[in-house]
């Protein structure tokens, strides 16, 4: 018959021999917790507010607040005492021995721990751009997530290493020998708890979330498997 004829000439469409693997819900949750955890650790180190002082009084300044970060130290500027301020910041490096040990620690560990997020990260893209590829076996999914993972994890450390050791000195009141260039006063009157470093906090907790969700999709794996043998 007509119809008979028709569907002999028509041939059937090439068939996988591999189904590309399907990403997880828990995957597709490391993946955005890494994202927002690198977005939180960059932030903590760009903004310059790990420290926020209040002081009163103080030559070239008068009263207001002096925002310390890890990399740099910024006031407002009146060299007159005529009320004609500017927003004026000094760099906090190694050429300046007196400034406390927990500052430049913080430099090298949360500049570490970006690089190190950075390249969970990358690790986690490059699994998801090869996710259609029919080739891939559904471990490789797992192994560079579980990759990913374990460079989290020490670089969540890092970040809580230098988050509580400033956080310490802020609650102790502790002093800054400022060097006499920056014409700044060792003790404030007050201070408190910048946002950095509770951005730190944040970018901590998300790395733990990130390297969760990974170990609880191959836990969830392994059970499947153990369900199938037996």
């Amino acid at each position: 018959s007509f119809v008979s004829r028709m569907s002999s000439k028509v041939s059937p469409a090439p068939l996988l021999s591999k189904p590309p693997p399907a990403v997880s819900g828990l995957q597709l949750c490391a993946f955005l917790m890494d994202i927002m955890a690198w977005m939180m650790c960059i932030s903590s180190i760009a903004i310059v507010n790990w420290r926020v002082w209040r002081v009163e009084n103080t030559k070239g300044i008068g009263s207001g607040n002096i925002w310390i970060g890890i990399w740099k130290v910024c006031f407002l500027k009146d060299p007159s005492n005529d009320g004609n301020y500017y927003y004026h910041c000094e760099e906090l490096h190694e050429q300046h021995p007196n400034l406390p040990r927990e500052i430049f620690i913080a430099q090298d560990l949360m500049a570490l721990a970006a690089i190190m997020n950075s390249a969970a990260l990358g690790l986690q893209s490059f699994a998801l751009c090869n996710v259609f590829e029919p080739r891939k076996h559904k471990d490789f999914l797992s192994t560079f997530f579980g990759l990913g993972a374990l460079l989290n994890l020490p670089a969540r450390i890092l970040i809580l290493i230098s988050v509580i050791w400033n956080m310490s000195a802020v609650l102790q009141n502790g002093g800054i020998d400022f060097p006499e260039t920056f014409e700044l006063p060792q003790i404030p009157s007050e201070q408190h708890i910048g946002p950095s470093i509770y951005l730190g906090y944040i970018a901590a907790g998300f790395q733990l979330l990130s390297a969760a969700f990974v170990g609880m999709e191959r836990c969830c794996i392994r059970t499947t498997i153990k369900k199938i043998q037996s």
